[in-house]
């Protein structure tokens, strides 16, 4: 593999589809560093976008070195990610969000705490916009997040610094060379788990994970509605089904495989009714209809104890129509044919030049 630009410390790299505002946003942010300009270099992969993105990059002025790359159709956050980090040059990678708003220091700080902690990537934390947090479902969503961060994290290193279990990519650091060895992101994980395929190949390599709360981020989610969030998870439990199967000795007992998994003879009578109820939220009018009822609960103003029940309910629903929606892409995560032949399709490949 070729070594890169010697004098070049960093590559941003973000993978868009269709967040033209947003992402206006975060590579301006990314121009105000306090590195020299010449020092890194912010490549961003329009990954098959029919919104406005590339007027966005075309007028968006930066002091540093700009790249664009585009997909002629929508591939998935991974191979964007994957055709960012083959045209990268810099001795680090920075994978970003599309909509992160980064501090002055946000390079310079990935990069010094990647030189102080050898063998390590690194995780930033983000924070969500007030606004955000001014309904109630921003409010829901923000404690999710929150939460999410906590249970990921291990032992304290230092102020700011834990041990962490597993990355997530949306504002990664790591050094470029190491992905000769742990290989390119899974393009079949079009949503989620790539970040967690890839950190498991880093893992088993020797590399450890850290958790740097001063490397903090705006989270400039300029939806943050339910819908949206349910799509999201709905795709994302159909990329979840293809991680078990690829990886049973790690993920195979998960919770989330049992409670969408189908009817099964073992299964206790609660149980049963559990997936039965879900099977028919998960229908497109009775999950249109549910989420009408939430929004109007919303707007009537209940207390927030029960609006969450609604969310908790819509989202569940969601995540059991993306889990069967992925067992008919892949099959069922716990057969052995299935894990044999996604095992056999594996299609991550080692960093080579192009």
């Amino acid at each position: 593999m070729s070594a890169g630009n010697a004098d070049l410390l960093a590559s941003v790299v973000i993978s868009t589809y269709n967040r033209a505002d947003a992402l206006r946003q975060t590579v301006g942010a990314l121009g105000n560093q306090d590195l020299p300009p010449d020092r890194y270099e912010v490549i961003v992969v329009d990954d098959g976008s029919t919104d406005s993105t590339w007027e966005a990059l075309r007028d968006v002025s930066v002091p540093c070195h700009l790249e664009v790359v585009s997909h002629d159709r929508n591939r998935g956050v991974s191979a964007g990610r994957n055709s960012g980090i083959r045209v990268a040059r810099g001795r680090f990678l920075i994978l970003l969000s599309d909509d992160l708003l980064v501090p002055e220091d946000f390079i310079s700080s990935h990069v010094h705490t990647l030189d102080r902690f050898p063998a390590t990537w690194v995780v930033g934390g983000f924070r969500q916009l007030d606004e955000l947090t001014r309904t109630p479902f921003g409010r829901y969503l923000d404690e999710l997040e929150r939460g999410f961060e906590e249970t990921r994290k291990g032992a304290p290193l230092g102020r700011s610094l834990w041990e962490l279990d597993w990355p997530t990519a949306r504002n990664l650091s790591l050094p470029r060379s190491d992905l000769d060895d742990v290989g390119l992101f899974d393009e079949r994980f079009r949503t989620t788990c790539e970040d967690q395929d890839l950190a498991e190949r880093a893992r088993a390599l020797g590399i450890r994970f850290l958790y740097n709360a001063s490397i903090e981020c705006l989270h400039n989610d300029q939806a943050g509605d339910l819908d949206r969030y349910c799509s999201f998870q709905r795709r994302g439990a159909s990329d979840t089904v293809l991680l078990l199967a690829k990886s049973p000795g790690l993920h195979g007992g998960a919770a989330i495989a049992k409670a969408n998994a189908r009817i099964k003879k073992g299964d206790s009578p609660r149980e049963a009714m559990r997936k039965f109820a879900k099977a028919m939220l998960a229908t497109p009018p009775l999950e249109r209809t549910l989420r009408l009822l939430i929004g109007l609960a919303e707007r009537l103003g209940p207390p927030e104890s029960l609006l969450r029940r609604g969310y908790r309910l819509a989202i569940g629903t969601a995540i059991f129509r993306g889990w069967r929606e992925g067992m008919r892409r892949w099959g069922d995560p716990a057969s052995d044919r299935t894990q044999a032949e996604v095992r056999a399709q594996s299609r991550f490949e080692g960093l080579q030049p192009r």
